[in-house]
């Protein structure tokens, strides 16, 4: 018999939203009508790789070549084709997740750490 995954919500902005499975120990990463399935290494090289884009030169930028960033990384089956306003509202949403993930962290620890 399978029982449904609790998904835990960490993170959500208008542009999508970041859940949390602590049964499979996966991420979510609910954006642009899509819902990609990482584990958390993954979902951080995913940040990494947004972080890495330089979203000022790519809007000063003439180039047609430009208007555009892929962003694919090992261990997510999806490759993202984005651009200007969805990097960015794509880096929000990473950014936000990553800080709520490293505050749970933190407390978690201070708290565990109180209780011993």
């Amino acid at each position: 018999m399978k029982t449904a995954a609790t998904l835990a919500e960490i993170y959500t902005t208008t542009a999508g939203a970041i859940y949390q499975c602590d049964s499979r120990n996966r991420v979510l990463v609910h954006f642009a009508g899509q819902l990609t399935v990482l584990k958390v290494e993954a979902f951080l090289r995913l940040k990494r790789a947004v972080d890495n884009v330089d979203l000022e030169e790519m809007a000063a930028s003439t180039a047609r070549a430009a208007d555009v960033e892929i962003i694919s990384v090992c261990g997510c089956d999806r490759c993202y084709v984005l651009t200007l306003p969805e990097l960015y509202a794509f880096k929000e949403l990473l950014e936000g997740a990553k800080f709520a993930m490293s505050l749970n962290s933190v407390l978690h620890e201070c708290l565990s750490a109180q209780l011993a």
